[in-house]
């Protein structure tokens, strides 16, 4: 029984719950990453999978891991070689970094999930206005409705 009691207290613990909000906001900025390349040219978000910006040869899942695949394959794509943006693990692991600021400002609450959401639109914003110029509408329009 001591040792369920030990897991609940390391589960409960805030460097778990801190860790694990990371690792969420790590998969996120993932998605972002795909908003922010799909979004100004009217592609689809699903389809088709993700694949090499310089080759579109598609992405093996084992090399979809965020910021840990960039890493292994030293930021070059596994079928051409080419060098990927560090922006990609960039953009993630400043999601990972705003998920967890809006956790520890707000705790567990529908407040952190709208300052999450707010984050998470703001980078897609930012990033698009970087490469092209533009705020698409699809991310304005999203915004102001779950505003």
């Amino acid at each position: 029984m001591r040792l369920l009691e030990a897991i609940a207290v390391i589960w409960q613990s805030l460097a778990v719950v801190d860790a694990i909000t990371f690792l969420l906001g790590l998969v996120f900025g993932s998605f972002l990453n795909v908003c922010i390349r799909r979004l100004p040219g009217h592609e689809s978000l699903v389809a088709p999978g993700s694949h090499c910006p310089l080759c579109d040869a598609p992405i093996r899942p084992i090399d979809n891991i965020p910021v840990l695949s960039y890493v292994l394959l030293r930021g070059r794509c596994h079928a051409c070689h080419g060098r990927i943006s560090p922006e990609y693990p960039v953009v993630e692991l400043l999601t990972g970094a705003l998920f967890v600021g809006c956790y520890l400002e707000f705790g567990a609450t529908p407040e952190a999930i709208k300052w999450t959401l707010f984050c998470c639109l703001l980078l897609v914003l930012i990033f698009t206005d970087l490469h092209e110029r533009i705020l698409p509408d699809r991310v304005n329009y999203f915004g102001i409705v779950a505003a």
